[in-house]
């Protein structure tokens, strides 16, 4: 039969607690991403150089388009017509949604408007 008291080993020393997490703030360009975010991703040890930028751009019907370019710095990269919406309002999500997908990939925010 198990007796309530348990035996321990001498008591060590109290250990330093680390102060909580503070929970993930919003990067500025997610919160607030109004014309342009550029971000890049630089890694020597496996040779990788990475730019990403979004943009918007209005179209010829007064719409807006959110364009993506990505590529190695220096080069050209390449380009993509995310597509057209009647207001930056109805694409925003969407924006959003790419600007942490490049964040969880450890891409850096660079500049943004």
């Amino acid at each position: 039969m198990r007796s309530s008291h348990r035996t321990t080993a001498p008591r060590q020393a109290a250990r330093t607690r680390r102060p909580r997490a503070l929970p993930p703030r919003e990067t500025p360009a997610v919160a607030g991403f109004q014309q342009f975010a550029r971000f890049e991703r630089i890694d020597q040890a496996q040779n990788c150089a990475r730019f990403y930028a979004l943009h918007w751009q209005p179209t010829l019907w007064g719409e807006v388009a959110l364009i993506r370019q990505w590529g190695r710095i220096g080069a050209a990269g390449s380009q993509l017509l995310e597509g057209a919406y009647p207001d930056r309002e109805s694409a925003q999500p969407l924006a959003e949604k790419l600007i942490r997908k490049r964040i969880q990939r450890r891409y850096a925010l660079i500049d943004w408007v």
